[in-house]
C-alpha cells in the first residue's frame, strides 16, 4: 500500500510506539496518550490511520506494533532526532535541554542531505582540533539577545520579501546618491525584479523603483521582514 505524506504529528506517534514498544509493558494506547499529552480517542484515531497505511499494527485494548515498514520510517524519523541532537550539542554547544527542543522541532524537515552535511561539518571540527578551538571561542560571543530577523546584503534579498535598511556602507559618491534617492536606514525596501542574468536588480523604496547593481546592493544591509508583500 502507497504511503501518504506523513505529517509531523503522525511522525511523533511512530516515534513514540517504537520508544515505547521497547520498554516491557509494550506501547499501550493509554501510555501513547500520556505521553504525546492528548486524549485516548486521539491516539485511537490517529493510530487507525497508520493501519490503514500499513505502519502499524493495532487492535482496541491490545498492545500496539509497527509493520516492518513502520519500524523502517520510525528508526529514520529517531536517527534523524538524534543526529540534531548531537549536531546541537556538540557543534553548536548548546545545553541538552535546549537541544531536545530544537530537534524535536526540527527532526521532521531536515533533509537527508542537510543532515549529512551537518554530521560532516561535525566530524570535520573534531578532526581538526585547531580549528575546533576556534570554533568554540566564536560560538561564545552569542548569546542568544540578537533581535529575531534574517540580516543579510540586499543583494540576497528574496523577491516578494520587503527588508528595513539597517545601514549602507559603501564610498561616499555612491553613497551619497542612494541616500538622496531614499535608501537610508529605518526605511522598508523590497526587490521586484532581477534581470534573467542576476544583474541589475530593480528595488522599490518609498514608491519608487531604483535599478542596482548586485555588487552595489550588497553593501545595502537589511533586516528581512517576511509577509509584507
Amino acid at each position: 500500500m502507497k504511503i501518504e505524506r506523513l505529517s509531523a504529528k503522525a511522525e511523533d506517534y511512530l516515534e513514540t510506539i517504537l520508544r515505547l514498544s521497547e520498554t516491557p509493558r509494550g506501547a499501550r494506547t493509554g501510555d501513547i496518550a500520556e505521553t504525546m499529552d492528548v486524549q485516548p480517542s486521539t491516539v485511537s484515531a490517529a493510530l487507525k490511520s497508520l493501519k490503514e497505511q500499513g505502519l502499524a499494527e493495532y487492535t482496541p485494548y491490545g498492545a500496539v506494533g509497527l509493520t516492518p515498514k513502520g519500524r523502517q520510517v520510525a528508526e529514520d524519523i529517531s536517527g534523524r532526532h538524534v543526529a540534531l541532537r548531537r549536531f546541537f550539542t556538540e557543534t553548536l554547544g548548546l545545553a541538552q535541554e535546549d537541544a531536545e527542543v530544537v530537534a524535536c522541532g526540527m527532526e521532521h524537515d531536515a533533509t537527508p542531505l542537510v543532515l549529512e552535511r551537518m554530521g560532516l561539518l561535525g566530524d570535520f571540527l573534531r578532526e581538526h582540533p585547531g580549528m575546533l578551538e576556534k570554533w568554540v571561542k566564536v560560538r561564545e560571543t552569542a548569546k542568544g539577545e540578537r533581535a529575531p530577523g534574517v540580516e543579510s546584503g540586499l543583494d540576497e534579498l528574496p523577491p516578494g520579501v520587503r527588508g528595513v535598511v539597517m545601514s549602507v556602507d559603501m564610498e561616499c559618491a555612491l553613497r551619497k546618491r542612494l541616500v538622496e534617492m531614499g535608501v537610508t536606514p529605518g526605511v522598508l525596501i523590497a526587490v521586484e525584479r532581477v534581470a534573467p542574468l542576476g544583474d541589475p536588480i530593480a528595488v522599490e523604496v518609498r514608491g519608487y523603483r531604483l535599478s542596482m547593481r548586485k555588487s552595489e546592493a550588497a553593501h545595502v544591509r537589511v533586516k528581512w521582514r517576511p509577509g509584507l508583500i
